[in-house]
């Protein structure tokens, strides 16, 4: 093996890598040090009793976070404090401000900053709303095509549109209105026709209501950039709730994401009954209402209370759909026992990503092209 690719696996397997027999240059030794005080705190924050590591106390952290700018590039240093704030929980390092000034924004370091409620702290909001920013319209950029698309009508193929939009396209008309540009190697496209989109008489009511607990920090971004995109589309009225043991009306902010998040708080416990009572009055036709719950489903109250709302909204028209929570890996945690009897009740519940929600809201409202 080539001496500075052993030395390399040494730097990344650490000391459990000394039998490469190899050795590592001064640099390499402190950049060894680096790595070995956050992943031993890594294992301390798991219960292992390991020596050394990054400690709690301010100054410690301070010069890890010195030594690290100091001997690695500015993208490894990243992956360094996102590994430190994401994996190990290393929440110290969000006290200094040039970390959030100068690490690279990310899903992972905004469900930190949610989770401690960084966006209440005067002296981080200004940079934890730039982070907020971010996030957020990259996550725009990503759903809203996704939404657009899916709740925007079905496809009306007997009229063309003057809206030129992918999704739309009629490549039948387009081909053979154009056929007569053939030079007999290709067509040459003089128009390029779209279809029209058939738009519901009535618009849907959606209510969104988002478990605003302290493990719901992931669901609680996504559900309130899905809100800003539902709330400019034509075919549904929004209402935003968002709910603890409190519950909280954030309709009137909801074509604001940032607005929305920086407006949370997470934490405290989870009464889902007395959301949904909350729900009940906003609802006009229930016939056309569709109440999505976005939960664990680990109700704090009594479980009773809260299948008796389910029942009683379902009995009434409305059409309950329900969501797991998901961790940043999209995987689902939530209470089985609960989902399984509101399932058994005619809920609808399911575990998604942002993007097959899109698709299960256009089904549920008969928009499925």
């Amino acid at each position: 093996m080539d001496y500075s690719l052993k030395q390399r696996w040494r730097l990344v397997l650490g000391r459990y890598a000394e039998s490469l027999d190899t050795s590592l240059s001064s640099e390499q030794n402190q950049q060894d040090q680096v790595l070995e005080q956050l992943y031993q705190q890594g294992l301390k924050e798991r219960g292992f009793q390991i020596s050394g590591g990054l400690e709690a106390s301010q100054p410690s952290v301070v010069q890890w976070l010195d030594n690290a700018e100091k001997l690695f590039p500015k993208s490894v240093n990243d992956t360094l404090q996102h590994q430190a704030l994401e994996r190990f929980n290393l929440k110290q390092l969000l006290e200094e401000p040039r970390v959030l000034q100068n690490i690279s924004p990310s899903m992972g370091l905004l469900k930190q900053l949610m989770s401690i409620s960084a966006h209440t702290n005067p002296k981080l909001q200004q940079q934890v709303q730039q982070i907020i920013t971010t996030v957020v319209e990259d996550l725009l950029k990503q759903l809203r095509p996704l939404f657009n698309n899916k709740l925007n009508g079905k496809l009306n193929r007997q009229a063309h549109s003057p809206q030129k939009r992918l999704a739309n396209l009629d490549w039948q008309t387009s081909i053979r209105k154009n056929l007569k540009h053939f030079d007999g190697k290709r067509v040459l496209f003089e128009r390029i026709y779209f279809h029209a989109r058939q738009q519901p008489q009535l618009p849907w009511h959606v209510v969104l209501c988002i478990d605003q607990s302290g493990s719901m920090s992931s669901s609680m971004v996504y559900s309130a950039v899905i809100a800003g995109i539902l709330k400019q589309l034509p075919c549904i009225k929004l209402s935003l709730v968002v709910f603890d043991t409190q519950v909280v009306d954030l309709t009137d902010q909801a074509d604001d994401p940032v607005k929305v998040l920086l407006s949370t708080q997470l934490g405290g416990g989870t009464l889902i009954a007395k959301a949904w009572q909350y729900c009940e009055q906003l609802i006009e036709t229930p016939s056309r209402t569709i109440i999505a719950t976005v939960s664990d489903f680990c109700e704090g109250g009594p479980e009773q209370a809260m299948f008796q709302q389910a029942q009683h909204l379902i009995d009434s028209g409305v059409t309950m759909l329900g969501m797991t929570a998901l961790s940043p890996e999209s995987i689902p945690f939530y209470d089985t026992n609960a989902t399984a009897k509101l399932s058994r009740m005619k809920m609808q519940i399911a575990s998604l990503t942002p993007d097959h929600f899109a698709n299960w809201l256009a089904s549920t409202m008969g928009l499925q092209k």
